[in-house]
């Protein structure tokens, strides 16, 4: 990777993607999109709802206001509907990094990239295709496992990797963006 320009400014950086920064960035992008509900509502709620149906059912069972059978069988179906719910948010976060992965792939297909980071956004072009990713279509930025995501709000995100980045230009690149971010957001 090489970087000119003065001072304030990034880039040109010159760069290409190796394989596990590629299986990095998309594993990162399908979370990211997999989780996009929320954690509470997809992950805790039906945890929660399971636990409180076998706490009722037991106490339910165990005061006789319910037979014993009917509260083995609530049980029975609380937990099968559980599993079934788990199996269904497992097939969509692996689809969603079947996505990423597909999504990104295509900045490992492009080779050699460049990316120019200015005042208005960033602009990713290689492999004879352009990419521009203004910041107000941003939603964040961040440095994670030594690469660089600028996350639009729908989409896939443009990827940097910051191996080869001076000694804390990574994380002054990362907050410069933050702060273009944030300036530039429609209110």
């Amino acid at each position: 990777m090489t970087a000119t320009g003065d001072a304030e400014s990034f880039g040109p950086y010159a760069f290409t993607l190796s394989p596990a920064e590629t299986e990095a960035a998309a594993a990162r992008f399908g979370l990211r999109a997999a989780l996009r509900g929320g954690l509470i509502a997809s992950h805790l709620a039906p945890l929660a709802a399971f636990a409180l149906v076998l706490l009722f059912a037991s106490i339910l069972a165990l005061t006789d206001f319910i037979s014993r059978r009917a509260g083995e069988a609530t049980v029975l179906l609380g937990a099968a509907a559980f599993m079934i719910q788990r199996l269904a948010t497992h097939w969509r976060i692996r689809k969603a990094r079947n996505l990423g992965r597909t999504a990104i792939a295509s900045l490992e297909a492009d080779g050699a990239l460049t990316a120019r980071i200015d005042d208005g956004g960033v602009t990713l072009d290689g492999g004879g295709r352009s990419r521009r990713l203004d910041y107000v279509d941003c939603e964040d930025a961040e440095d994670a496992g030594g690469l660089i995501y600028l996350w639009p709000r729908y989409g896939a995100p443009i990827v940097l990797p910051a191996r080869a980045l001076g000694d804390g230009e990574a994380r002054r690149l990362v907050a410069q963006i933050k702060q273009r971010i944030r300036g530039k957001r429609p209110f």
